[in-house]
């Protein structure tokens, strides 16, 4: 195994079982290699999956440890990071990706929120388009998501890069996963910068390239409900669901209708609720 898999949650047991499933459905990646760290408040209980899925499941106690202890303690090439409200709704092969990886050293990551059916952002010009992957450069005009190079949502990063980014990060400030994909702008090298952060930088890393190469399907693999807020951020988005009514949906026998999904048309990574549909396992979707 030459992946590292790292899931983040955070009482969102019901739509963390959704991706499993899914994931379960449309890949073939071993579930005793992916590490949840998850946090969850007292009447939230992950159990139940625990006794159904052969993960790793580790309650956060300290964020920023609980990743180093994951990522250190693991000597594979690759570290692929999600979080619970992804849902996959197309097939393919982690054998894939890692192969792509392993012949293909210019390329820093491969995300699998994008595609070409994704038309938000102006869409980069592929330098390869391939064997169903294309490969472009980051550059300053593409946008939030072409542009948008470190993130936690779907992506993989070399074991190297991603250890080089973890002694960067401050364990005071990088207590959840929002800051902890957000830093990287203000300490890596990056062409997703303004400001007196982009003069420091482009000093800094005078001598080192700043355009990162991205690889990615044909068509993207999955996608951000993005239905209810979970992380400790002044946002004012309304929820479709909170997270303890969709906790008891789960225990009472639900989950998100992956499987209707494959054939949506999507142009975007973060559809939001538009194509939320909760079904019982083992009947007609409701």
């Amino acid at each position: 195994m030459k992946t590292n898999i790292i899931v983040f949650s955070k009482n969102r047991t019901f739509q963390l079982k959704s991706l499993l499933l899914s994931l379960r459905h449309y890949s073939d990646v071993p579930e005793e290699n992916i590490i949840v760290i998850y946090k969850t408040d007292p009447e939230i209980s992950y159990e139940p999956l625990r006794e159904q899925f052969a993960c790793s499941f580790i309650e956060q106690c300290d964020f920023l440890k609980d990743v180093q202890i994951a990522v250190y303690g693991n000597d594979s090439d690759y570290v692929w990071f999600m979080v619970d409200d992804l849902i996959y709704r197309d097939s393919f092969s982690l054998g894939t990706i890692e192969k792509f990886l392993d012949e293909h050293k210019d390329v820093d990551s491969f995300c699998l929120r994008l595609g070409k059916n994704i038309k938000k952002g102006r869409q980069p010009q592929f330098l390869s388009e391939k064997d169903g992957i294309c490969i472009w450069n980051t550059a300053e005009d593409q946008g939030k998501y072409w542009n948008y190079f470190w993130e936690l949502c779907s992506s993989f990063y070399r074991r190297e890069l991603v250890i080089e980014y973890l002694q960067k990060c401050r364990p005071e400030r990088e207590t959840f996963p929002n800051p902890f994909e957000f830093h990287y702008y203000a300490c890596m090298p990056t062409t997703r910068i303004s400001g007196m952060v982009k003069i420091i930088n482009n000093i800094r890393f005078m001598f080192r390239k700043k355009s990162a190469r991205v690889a990615c399907f044909d068509k993207s693999k999955c996608f951000i409900h993005g239905i209810n807020l979970v992380a400790e951020l002044d946002d004012k988005r309304e929820e479709t669901y909170n997270v303890k009514e969709l906790h008891q949906k789960m225990l009472d026998g639900y989950i998100i209708d992956f499987k209707s999904m494959n054939d949506v048309e999507l142009d975007t990574p973060s559809p939001g609720h538009e194509y939320f549909k909760m079904i019982k396992e083992t009947t007609k979707e409701i």
